[in-house]
């Protein structure tokens, strides 16, 4: 089974949700778009992607967003606001999906990836021994942060906080469960880097 690889679909996908504002169904239409293309292509029924569609659409407005000033009655919404409420509910869709890492030229150079926390997920599995146990990873990954590694922030009850590459202060942090671990560890996987 091929995975979902249509470049301008893709590209549609990340413009809608990079838009400053947009309506619940085109978000929610880019989200699942962007998350079935990190899977392999299960022949979903049409009728399921939209059951999906509609799943997202629905927990999007009742998240009661503020909509567009400019024009409130499209019933637009921030779809950045709409991934920061997602980021402990739902995988929103990261923008590493369209950047593969950069292929390590000579064996002394260095391999530098599309977003900032994949190289320490890749350490803590050097540590941990090349397990990936989500726990033992965890433990790891909140050691970096205490020792103030990059791109980590602090350690908070619901998880890791870190900092994405185009980090500002005063921006809102990442943050990195156990949930979303599991789905870094899977697009890793996907990827041949661990």
């Amino acid at each position: 089974m091929t995975k979902l690889t249509s470049k301008p679909i893709l590209k549609k996908a990340s413009g809608i949700l990079a838009q400053e504002f947009a309506i619940p169904k085109d978000i929610a239409w880019a989200w699942v778009t962007l998350l079935l293309s990190q899977e392999e292509q299960k022949r979903d029924s049409e009728e399921k992607r939209y059951a999906r569609i509609a799943e997202f659409e629905a927990w999007i407005a009742e998240l009661n967003l503020p909509t567009d000033p400019k024009n409130p009655t499209s019933g637009a919404v921030s779809p950045e606001s709409v991934k920061n409420s997602a980021r402990n509910v739902f995988e929103w869709p990261h923008e590493y999906i369209f950047e593969e890492p950069a292929a390590a030229k000579h064996p002394d150079s260095k391999v530098t990836y599309a977003d900032t926390i994949t190289k320490p997920i890749l350490d803590a599995i050097k540590d941990a021994g090349g397990s990936d146990d989500r726990p033992a990873l965890i433990a790891i990954l909140e050691g970096y942060a205490k020792e103030g590694k990059e791109p980590f922030a602090n350690v908070t009850s619901e998880g890791i906080e870190w900092k994405g590459s185009n980090w500002a202060e005063g921006d809102k942090l990442n943050l990195l469960t156990i949930k979303t671990l599991n789905n870094r560890l899977a697009n890793l996987r996907k990827k041949g880097l661990i």
